[in-house]
């Protein structure tokens, strides 16, 4: 009986490592490809620095050399840095899930360089009284067709719209099918099955939840392990590897980072939970 036991644990120990870490994996890769991931990637690698500098080398914010040094302040500001943040990050999110993408709009590109302009006035980056923050506006105004043409313009030579490559493409196309719900929750719903049935399995004693919970802390520490890798890596690699690459490591470790963060809490309260347990149940 004690050997029938002990290799059913053994068993329901490897359903729950394999399911709990397809799952954890699967819950990383669609953290990897978010939002949040996508804007961190293109903060990381200074992606709208590079754009900006490109702007500028262009000579294609100066307005006739008469606004020049203005003009770069204000690309140069939070609230344009946003702006082309939010852009460069659309871009991205356009390929990852297959969406076209559109060119930036003068009236979208006008009101982010009104609240730059305001904001270098507020901080004092750029003095100008009443009267000439008019005429600025005037001459902003009537360049802006002008002025977008030339920002998508280099917008289009950096190809933003391709910092995915072909590579990295097909990575993403295997790891949107292992982020799929059936996968995810498919997983999740075996593991905490197989949990249960080990802390049953061991419910005299309650060491079925201390065996669980090493379990995940494990899945936990792989998960750290390899987001310290890819940091090694991109660190190693320096300026000799592409945008691209950079970006996706940046959103790798991203995901790596926020299903550590789940196993490592999921695995230290059944931990806890573990003397709760028995002292209720003890004193029952």
């Amino acid at each position: 009986m004690r050997v029938l036991k002990g290799f059913l644990a053994f068993l329901l120990t490897i359903i729950l490592l394999l399911s709990a870490s397809l799952a954890l994996g699967s819950y990383a890769v669609s953290e990897a490809i978010s939002e949040d991931a996508v804007e961190e990637a293109i903060t990381e690698t200074d992606a709208v620095g590079q754009l900006t500098d490109n702007i500028i080398q262009h000579n294609t914010i100066n307005l006739g050399g008469v606004y020049g040094e203005t003009m770069q302040a204000v690309l140069k500001s939070d609230a344009m840095t946003a702006f082309f943040t939010e852009y460069t990050a659309r871009c991205l999110q356009s390929q990852v899930y297959g969406e076209e993408m559109e060119e930036i709009g003068s009236d979208d590109l006008n009101m982010a360089f009104s609240q730059g302009m305001d904001e270098c006035l507020a901080n004092g980056t750029i003095s100008m009284n009443e009267g000439e923050r008019k005429m600025f506006d005037e001459a902003l105004n009537a360049a802006m067709p002008n002025l977008t043409k030339g920002v998508n313009y280099v917008l289009n030579q950096m190809d933003l719209d391709t910092f995915v490559d072909e590579e990295t493409a097909e990575q993403i196309e295997m790891a949107r099918a292992a982020t799929s719900d059936q996968v995810r929750y498919g997983a999740a719903g075996i593991a905490i099955i197989a949990c249960l049935l080990i802390v049953v399995l061991y419910w005299r004693s309650k060491i079925g939840l201390i065996w669980c919970g090493a379990i995940i802390l494990v899945i936990a520490a792989f998960m750290y392990i390899l987001s310290m890798m890819i940091d090694q890596t991109m660190a190693s690699s320096g300026d000799g590897i592409v945008l691209s690459r950079q970006m996706l490591y940046v959103m790798v470790t991203h995901g790596t980072i926020a299903a550590m963060k789940v196993s490592a809490v999921v695995g230290g309260a059944m931990i806890i939970a573990f003397p709760i347990f028995r002292i209720v149940f003890r004193s029952r």
